[in-house]
Parts: structure tokens; C-alpha cells; sequence
């Protein structure tokens, strides 16, 4: 019976590597592997590797600016990101992640257009809705944040209890004619599945 543990899986990608070293999908898999046991920085080679070989991999774009979000260059992630949605402009995980990017950069204004994107490619993406929602409330777009927010949570999104007293906080403040709103971005990244 076949040994199946992780190390065993890590050791047959390694040997598939060496074996056909100008495989880039060999160079994949090894770093999604690497990935998923928390070997950031190995992960990054790899797929630096794979896409070294082909730059085309849309996959390998979106894996790699996962890993460099992990470790908190959002900067990175998004120039990967970017890479993504170069080839495959109609990938809605790429301009997913690039908004999650923006968020952590403070760029509202394209976290905003990156989530429009989103939407428009899926209609059905609760997340899209839900953070186009957040960033369009930091705009103060705060009719349109709700139409996203009330859409999000219609498919199912399990909003952010801060973020739904700050649009009630805002829905206050329009209607009692106070001050302007601008919610705070959180520059810690959540564990967001996207990346």
C-alpha cells in the first residue's frame, strides 16, 4: 500500500521537478504544495519558476500573488494579479484579488472599479457585491454601498457586524444631515478564500 503522506507528495513533486526542470506545470504543482504546508517562500520560487517558463499561466499568477498577499506584500500580489488578469481578462478571481489588494493598499477608488468588475462578470458573486459594497461606503457612495450590500447579503453573504453599523451609522447621518462617513479598511488581511 502506497504511502500517501504529505512528505511523500512533497518528494514525488520535488523528483518530477528535477526529472523535467523546464516543466513549468512540474514547477506548479510544486509550489501550490509548498503552499498549502506553509512554505511561503519555497512556494514563491516555484511558482516564480513556472512562470518563469510560461508566463501565461493565469493559475500560477493567481497562486503566486496569494502566497506574496500571505506574507503581506499587497504591493506584489496585486502587480501578480494584474499579470492574471492580462491573461485572462474575463478571470473573475484576478480582479477579485486585485480589489483585496486595493483594500489593504487604502485604494478605494480602484478597489471600488476592481469589485464593479467582478460583478459585472458574475452577478452571483456575494463576496463582489459585499466588498464593492465596503468600498463604495468608504466613497461615500452610501446609496450604492447598500444596493451592494442588500445584494450580497440576498446571495447569501454573511456581512461584517462593523460594517453593518457603519451603514447604519451612514444611513443616520444622510437622513439627520451630519457629518460625512468614511469607514476604516482594516490593513490587516482577513483570511479571505480568493487568494
Amino acid at each position: 500500500m502506497p504511502d500517501n503522506t504529505p512528505a511523500q507528495g512533497l518528494n514525488e513533486l520535488k523528483q518530477a521537478v528535477e526529472s523535467q526542470p523546464d516543466s513549468p506545470m512540474a514547477h506548479y504543482r510544486l509550489g501550490t504544495l509548498q503552499r498549502k504546508q506553509g512554505d511561503l517562500a519555497a512556494a514563491e520560487c516555484s511558482l516564480r519558476r513556472a512562470l518563469d517558463l510560461d508566463p501565461t499561466m493565469y493559475r500560477a499568477w493567481i497562486d503566486l500573488g496569494g502566497v506574496l498577499f500571505s506574507r503581506w506584500d499587497f504591493a506584489a500580489s496585486l502587480e501578480a494579479n494584474k499579470k492574471a488578469v492580462e491573461c485572462q481578462p474575463g478571470g473573475v478571481q484576478g480582479h477579485y484579488n486585485q480589489g483585496l489588494c486595493h483594500l489593504y493598499l487604502s485604494e478605494a477608488e480602484q478597489m471600488v472599479e476592481c469589485f464593479r468588475r467582478v460583478v459585472e462578470l458574475d452577478d452571483q458573486n456575494a463576496g463582489g457585491h459585499y466588498h464593492l459594497a465596503v468600498g463604495l461606503n468608504a466613497l461615500n457612495e452610501i446609496d450604492a454601498a447598500i444596493i451592494s450590500f442588500e445584494r450580497a447579503k440576498s446571495l447569501g453573504f454573511s456581512p461584517e457586524p462593523s460594517f453593518v453599523k457603519e451603514i447604519e451609522k451612514a444611513l443616520g447621518r444622510r437622513t439627520g444631515g451630519g457629518d460625512d462617513l468614511a469607514i476604516e479598511i482594516d490593513p490587516k488581511p482577513s483570511n479571505d478564500s480568493s487568494l
